[in-house]
């Protein structure tokens, strides 16, 4: 797994977890405003400068290779901060080393879906085998993120995933919609660990904003914000307030004053 460290020499660390399609790169909005933290960011398999690998389990290896890499910089615990996909693996990874997770930031949450969007999700997830490749990706950005203010996010999104192999862009599809049943886990974990949990997603990111209200209230303690006019990826649409939500959350990890409130 291809990683980078941006040392600011502090003492507290953030991961960051891209989505689907996204990169090391793709954080390049929150970099220079987590000036606070050392900051790890990763490539997940089949992104930017890692690999992929034709083999079952690509979420949980995805979790222990994170980990690997925490090991080898001698990382004992990490704020992390993940967006779309990237919810996944830090589900995930919180799941198998929740020892090592002091807050956890899920920025456009894809879990916890209801019966029709997991349909739909199931429809997607077929014809991601039968339509050509430059006809299917920028096809899903579009169902995932339609309207004009969210063009910007839509574009990096497409030119970054055309850059997958297909073999890559079907595996993770299929994480997707698999992992749609290990919520139920994933939340007896945080629970059990008291873990802060902040949710963070655009009002307009209609494939899940529903997804994250109920995942709200199945982990009652967690913080939850909505940013107005804005889609899926958050962090690129509207960086500036992604980032002052997401560190006014870290900061008040120490600093209960700082704390973000609820917001429905």
């Amino acid at each position: 797994m291809n990683y980078k460290v941006y040392n600011n020499n502090s003492t507290e660390w953030v991961l960051l977890i891209h989505g689907l399609g996204g990169s090391i790169n793709t954080w390049k909005y929150q970099i220079k405003d987590l000036k606070d933290y050392n900051v790890l960011a990763v490539d997940l398999e089949g992104h930017g400068g890692s690999g992929i690998k034709r083999a079952r389990h690509l979420l949980m290896r995805s979790a222990i290779e994170i980990n690997d890499i925490l090991v080898k910089e001698n990382i004992e615990k990490v704020n992390i901060i993940s967006l779309s996909l990237g919810t996944l693996v830090a589900m995930e990874f919180v799941y198998l080393y929740k020892e090592k997770v002091n807050a956890l930031v899920l920025a456009g949450f894809v879990l916890n879906m209801n019966l029709g969007f997991k349909s739909l999700l199931a429809f997607v997830e077929g014809c991601k085998y039968i339509v050509p490749k430059r006809v299917f990706y920028p096809m899903f950005a579009r169902i995932m993120m339609p309207r004009k203010n969210h063009k910007k996010s839509r574009d990096v999104f497409i030119r970054e995933s055309l850059k997958m192999k297909s073999l890559a862009f079907r595996m993770w599809l299929s994480e997707l919609f698999k992992t749609q049943f290990r919520l139920k886990d994933y939340v007896a974990t945080i629970k059990e660990s008291k873990l802060p949990v902040f949710l963070i997603s655009g009002k307009q990111d209609y494939f899940f904003v529903n997804s994250v209200r109920r995942t709200q209230e199945k982990i009652r303690e967690a913080s939850l914000c909505f940013i107005e006019k804005c889609g899926h990826v958050c962090s690129i649409e509207k960086a500036d307030e992604f980032n002052e939500q997401v560190l006014q959350f870290l900061h008040g990890l120490t600093d209960p004053q700082k704390t973000v409130p609820a917001i429905n």
